[in-house]
């Protein structure tokens, strides 16, 4: 028996999935007629397959209930127009053969009933997997965390990977402020504010309340993905519009009575990064401390993304915002505008 005909005994099998799962599937499947606020696959085997590839990403297996409690597919090979997609899945399960229980050398000279007993351990691995992510899903959904836009689907699978992707870290990296950090920053301080270069007097307090205020810290990130979207620059906190180095203490009163000041600082500003970009931002982030005029400041390098365009997540009007430099300040663009952009950035 040749590999071809071990596909078309399992594209012959009917995949079910959980009744518990209708309400998730209804959200994000079109199914040609339903509607829903979120970004939508269209039919039902195309978000399977897709939480079948998050299921193997976050290593979340849950076997399906009993038989009354299911719901079948179509045969595999029947999803119209899946093909593509159909031999994306086998490939993957393909390469799970280990976990599965098979050894492609064995298969030739298996008897019937053998065979089938693999086919049966095929389709429960795929079943299995699919509804440990069409649980993640679900739990992602019921607790408002998703964030609706045309690249929901891309960036959930790119943030919640367990395997890191070439330009993800797991957190920002800090660079010890040596001499040429210190003349390099004195140097930008002297020249101003301008399209590579931006001034934040604190991270998180409102100087007029000098209480901590999201709009500060979102003030902050919006600069960060506006160098990421054009080219490289830095930030620098601690440091008046005026070039007034004021340091980091307003920050760092903020954070209480903790033990180790700078290290909450540092913690507050990669969750920021997390919260608002994701942490396939981290790599292209290098943060230092320099002091001047014996004040500590903070300054964040930033590198230009080369492969791809990189948004804000807006939680309070369920929307991600796309963001670039002009001049010396940060600017969203409209739809029309981050299109054109995005076509002559990355193609």
């Amino acid at each position: 028996m040749n590999s071809e005909v071990f596909k078309n005994l399992i594209t012959k099998r009917r995949p079910r999935y959980a009744n518990s799962r209708i309400p998730v599937i209804e959200a994000f499947a079109n199914k040609g007629k339903s509607k829903s606020e979120y970004s939508q696959f269209g039919p039902i085997y195309e978000l399977y397959i897709y939480a079948f590839i998050i299921g193997i990403k976050k290593n979340i297996q849950l076997p399906l209930p009993k038989s009354n409690m299911t719901k079948d597919f179509l045969e595999i090979g029947k999803w119209k127009g899946g093909g593509s997609l159909v031999d994306f899945l086998l490939m993957i399960t393909f390469t799970k053969c280990d976990e599965i229980g098979f050894n492609w050398n064995d298969l030739e000279d298996m008897e019937e009933p053998e065979l089938n007993k693999v086919v049966d351990n095929v389709i429960s691995f795929i079943e299995s997997y699919a509804n440990g992510g069409l649980e993640y899903l679900q739990q992602e959904y019921n607790e408002n965390n998703l964030i609706n836009s045309p690249y929901l689907f891309v960036d959930l699978l790119a943030q919640n990977s367990e395997f890191l992707e070439e330009d993800e870290s797991i957190s920002l990296e800090i660079e010890e402020a040596d001499e040429d950090i210190v003349s390099t920053t004195l140097n930008l301080i002297k020249m101003g504010e301008s399209p590579n270069t931006e001034f934040k007097s604190t991270l998180r307090v409102n100087l007029h309340t000098n209480k901590p205020d999201d709009k500060m810290e979102l003030a902050c990130i919006k600069t960060i993905a506006g160098f990421m979207n054009t080219k490289k620059g830095t930030l620098i906190i601690g440091v008046a519009d005026n070039k007034e180095i004021l340091g980091l203490n307003t920050d760092f009163e903020s954070f209480g009575n903790k033990p180790d000041l700078l290290d909450e600082f540092q913690k507050h500003l990669d969750n920021l990064v997390e919260k608002y970009i994701g942490n396939s931002a981290y790599s292209l982030i290098k943060i230092s401390f320099p002091e001047l005029e014996g004040k500590m400041i903070c300054r964040i390098d930033v590198d230009f993304r080369k492969n791809g365009a990189i948004y804000v997540k807006n939680k309070s009007k369920n929307t991600e915002e796309f963001y670039i430099r002009r001049a010396a300040s940060t600017t969203a663009l409209n739809p029309s505008e981050m299109i054109n952009y995005i076509d002559n950035h990355w193609g």
